[in-house]
Formats: C-alpha cells, sequence, structure tokens
C-alpha cells in the first residue's frame, strides 16, 4: 500500500494534476482520455510500475478482509460461522480482488492502446471499478457488522450478562 501511495502520490506533478486511475471512485469513461492527453513519459512508466504493484495488493487484502471476517464471524455468530466456512462462503470477499483485476487489466488495455481511444476497455474498466468499489464496501460492512457483535459478545461474557457457555 505505501508503494501505491507514493506513486499516486507523485502522480499529479507528471501528469496535468490527476492520480493513476485506480484512486479515482468517480471516474467516468470519457475522463480517461482526458486525463491521458496529460499524461508524461514518467506518468505511463509511474503508471506501470503503479499496477505491477497493483496485482498483488488486492489479493493481499482480501485474504486479510477474509480472515478478519472469518474470525470475526467465529465469535459474533458461531453457527453462521460454521456453515459459512462449511460452504466456503469467505471466498466471496475476495470478489473484490476479481474486480480489481478486471479493472487493472481493462486500464492496461487503455494505456497500451493510447494514442487510439480503446472506449471498450475504458468503459469496462469504470464498470469494473465500480464493482470492485461495491464489493468492498459490502465486505467491509459484514465485517464490521461481526466485529461489534463479536465485541458485544465478549464484553456481555467478561461482564457475566452473557453465559459463557453460549
Amino acid at each position: 500500500m505505501l508503494m501505491l501511495m507514493a506513486i499516486e502520490g507523485r502522480f499529479p506533478s507528471i501528469t496535468e494534476g490527476d492520480v493513476p486511475f485506480d484512486m479515482q471512485n468517480s471516474l467516468r469513461p470519457e475522463q480517461v482520455f482526458e486525463q491521458l492527453a496529460g499524461y508524461t513519459q514518467q506518468a505511463f512508466s509511474d503508471y506501470y510500475l503503479f499496477q505491477l504493484v497493483d496485482f498483488a495488493f488486492p489479493l493481499l487484502a482480501g485474504l486479510f478482509l477474509a480472515s478478519v471476517c472469518a474470525f470475526a464471524l467465529r465469535h459474533a455468530i458461531p453457527g453462521w460461522y460454521k456453515v459459512a466456512a462449511a460452504k466456503n462462503l469467505f471466498v466471496l470477499l475476495l470478489l473484490a480482488t476479481l474486480f480489481d483485476y478486471l479493472e487493472n487489466l481493462n486500464f492496461l488495455w487503455v494505456i497500451a492502446s493510447w494514442p487510439e481511444k480503446a472506449e471498450l476497455a475504458a468503459q469496462l474498466g469504470v464498470l469494473a471499478k465500480q464493482g470492485k468499489l461495491t464489493c468492498m464496501m459490502t465486505g467491509f460492512a459484514l465485517t464490521g457488522l461481526f466485529l461489534v457483535i463479536a465485541l458485544l459478545r465478549w464484553v456481555g461474557r467478561k461482564s457475566g450478562l452473557i453465559n459463557s457457555s453460549h
């Protein structure tokens, strides 16, 4: 994440003030080409480096989120945890990773095609970005909810309000 943030931090100085597409949550397909017109050669090089790192980070982040969610659910609602584990539902938290990879591939297609405008790739990249954000926010919300429930159960057991056998 530190490498991604470092590249993002210097990106505005080598473009016309823009950060990498991947960091623009409200990006629209037409903005992709408007921004590319202001890229320097260094911006293209840095974007490729950004993408190299951005293929490892989403998987590691997704695995971390799935682990935290599993831990939280196991302590929040053990019965649901058993069902989720038996049905391998925690893998659904990696959907954001899949969408991130689709986003990356499409934006690489856009960059590699420039100065030709790969309209389909820009549209698919933005669509994948929206899928990624939706999956991420859903995963964060569920994990946060399970963490709060687990914390409340723990406090309840420690305070004697909940029987330890439950």
